[in-house]
């Protein structure tokens, strides 16, 4: 049995979703582990062709029945072997993002944000780690499997016209989203009545969609903004869109890149965000996709609504295929015996599109 245990984020459900899904369509034995809060937007995705089961952390009733374990990312995972949640040959396959290299200019909350990430992975056998680019080094810190993969995203599902009629929208009628994450947990984005107020500003002179969470804010929102409903695949309203405004996040940056629709991040509230903005800036190789300010919020929407093209152009270098990647080189894994892993690695290696980088050195 494979067993994928998943955090509460919206990205992390999805990049689950479209991972299990794959594993599934090649008749994997696969089940799902989740907060007891995502289940109804889990079942909406997972159809019920996919075993659901609650999960409590540190808790893990099914471990002697797994032979593989992803999780994504939830770290206290790492730890199941040795406290005996799971079987001494249960291989533990590691699924994250951002760069984890430490370098002299880390803030301190950096620097034990990128050490958690090393300590995470030095605790599983595989870690199947998402990059923008080929990674240009190996990391020779680690004493896990290390597998760069590309971005994970899902499969659009609908039309945009589909998605404008079930917001009563004309076809042609274009709209900003608004994207706050799923609104629960520890991670919950800090900054989202703030900047909703300034969202509630902007009424008047754009059309504005803010998209729904699996916990909604109680907020007030002008009249003319649409309140969306959760939609079970998000990238769907992401590609009706004319451009997303959220806060930093790895789901809805994958999913702007590969529909080619124009971002704009709003400012980091920890070392982990603060990541996927250097990630946007990295990939556009300026600001442009940067709101630091209020008072620049406008500003930046119509740049980035007049430089669509170069956002569509910087996406497009970058692979999105990494499910179809992700779940290769898991069904490979699944059938190695943990014991061999490390002496196969080279055939794992070869399943991803950046298997030039690393572990061959």
């Amino acid at each position: 049995m494979i067993s994928f245990v998943v955090g509460r984020n919206m990205g992390h459900l999805g990049r689950c979703i479209s991972i299990s899904e794959k594993l599934h369509q090649r008749n994997l034995p696969i089940q799902v582990f989740a907060f007891q809060e995502s289940h109804g937007y889990l079942l909406n995705n997972l159809q019920n062709h996919i075993p659901l089961n609650n999960y409590k952390s540190r808790i893990f009733e099914d471990g002697k029945q797994t032979e593989l374990l992803i999780h994504d990312w939830r770290s206290e995972v790492s730890t199941f072997r040795n406290e005996g949640k799971i079987d001494l040959n249960t291989k533990i396959v590691t699924i994250y993002h951002s760069d984890f290299s430490l370098h002299r200019n880390d803030s301190t909350e950096m620097r034990e944000y990128k050490q958690k990430i090393q300590k995470t992975a030095n605790h599983s056998d595989i870690f199947l780690h998402m990059n923008l680019f080929p990674p240009k080094r190996s990391n020779t810190r680690l004493n896990c499997i290390y597998i760069p993969v590309p971005l994970i995203t899902r499969d659009i599902s609908m039309s945009p016209e589909e998605v404008k009629d079930k917001l009563k929208l004309q076809d042609d009628e274009s709209f900003i989203l608004v994207q706050m994450g799923g609104g629960i947990g520890p991670h919950r984005y800090q900054q989202i009545v703030k900047w909703y107020e300034q969202i509630n500003a902007l009424a008047g002179s754009y059309r504005i969609v803010v998209a729904g969470q699996l916990q909604e804010e109680d907020f007030q929102f002008d009249k003319r903004i649409i309140k969306a409903p959760l939609f079970p695949n998000g990238k769907n309203l992401v590609n009706a869109a004319s451009l997303v405004i959220s806060k930093p996040g790895m789901g809805i940056l994958g999913d702007c890149i590969s529909t080619g629709t124009p971002l704009l991040f709003l400012p980091a509230d920890d070392a982990e965000r603060e990541q996927k903005i250097s990630m946007l800036r990295k990939i556009l190789n300026s600001d442009m996709g940067t709101i630091n300010e209020p008072e620049e919020i406008v500003t930046k929407i119509e740049q980035a609504l007049a430089k669509k093209n170069v956002f569509q152009k910087k996406f497009s270098k970058i692979p999105t295929n990494g499910a179809e990647v992700v779940s290769n080189i898991i069904e490979t894994a699944y059938r190695i015996p943990l014991s061999e892993l490390t002496q196969r690695q080279e055939e794992l290696l070869r399943l991803t599109p950046f298997s030039s980088y690393g572990n061959k050195d």
